[in-house]
């Protein structure tokens, strides 16, 4: 909340609603497509991981389930509550270790995290001419292998069963951040936003996705919009375009979740084929 409050003390609410107000819808739901079909993506890079215990989901049970814990990402801090319940889920319906779980989903959240850091290290290294980060910054990307390799050795000790998926993980990662990405550059063109300023938005987009996974805020409203507002300290993003981005992006990942109210209402129904 406190990072909402400084955020409206930054910016000029007129121009933030007028910013969404002029968006064009068409491209709009295009973005909420993609995003939903990212979604989608994510629920499958989970059920890799799941078969590596084995857990033996149906791939629309695990659908159902992964679209479930969405809305529950909006309840609790950090997006974890869609964690949570899916730990007592499989608990509850299948022979694995809450253990096992925890460390499955861990490691998934950790390759989403590595698929953003893959795109900042690149990201960083395109935007060399407006800011200077560190020497040779235009090499970063040449870190990208040790994000992999670190990744290695924290699933490998994590969740060693996990180790054979690793590829298809980080690939999966890196498509699911990539379509989020689309999207992303979707709805700030739909609010009227330059496309030569596109790359400085999209590593904001990515920082802001690792601060609001940071369990502080309620499915991380607020930190999102406050990393915008203060990236725009030291890249060319125009602090009420950035916060007209952040809610409508909020807002694209709240209605993409709505389906999964039938199952919070009838979770009986997730197995239910």
């Amino acid at each position: 909340m406190a990072a909402i409050w400084w955020v409206l003390s930054k910016v000029d609410i007129h121009e933030v609603v007028s910013y969404v107000a002029e968006s064009s819808f068409g491209l709009l739901l295009m973005a909420l497509l993609v995003y939903i079909i990212s979604q989608v993506f994510s629920a499958e890079r989970n059920n890799v991981l799941y078969k590596t215990v084995p857990l033996n989901l149906g791939r629309w049970e695990n659908v159902k389930l992964y679209w479930l814990g969405m809305v529950y990402n909006f309840i609790l801090p950090g997006g974890v509550g869609g964690d949570v319940y899916k730990v007592y889920y499989l608990k509850k319906n299948y022979e694995c270790s809450v253990k096992n779980i925890v460390a499955l989903l861990l490691s998934d959240r950790i390759s989403g995290l590595v698929a953003i850091v893959i795109y900042l290290l690149v990201l960083v290294s395109m935007i060399i001419a407006e800011i200077s980060i560190m020497p040779f910054q235009e090499y970063l990307w040449v870190l990208i292998p040790f994000a992999v390799a670190g990744y290695y050795v924290v699933v490998y000790y994590l969740c060693r069963n996990t180790i054979r998926q690793l590829w298809k993980v980080i690939l999966f990662s890196l498509l699911i951040q990539g379509l989020q990405m689309v999207a992303a550059i979707l709805i700030v063109v739909s609010l009227g936003g330059q496309v030569e300023n596109l790359q400085n938005y999209i590593f904001w987009f990515c920082m802001s996705s690792i601060a609001s996974a940071i369990p502080i805020s309620v499915g991380g409203i607020g930190s999102r919009e406050a990393t915008f507002v203060l990236g725009s300290q030291y890249l060319n993003v125009d602090n009420g375009m950035s916060v007209a981005f952040s809610a409508v992006f909020y807002m694209t990942s709240l209605v993409a979740s709505l389906p999964g109210l039938t199952y919070v209402l009838r979770p009986e129904w997730i197995k239910k084929h």
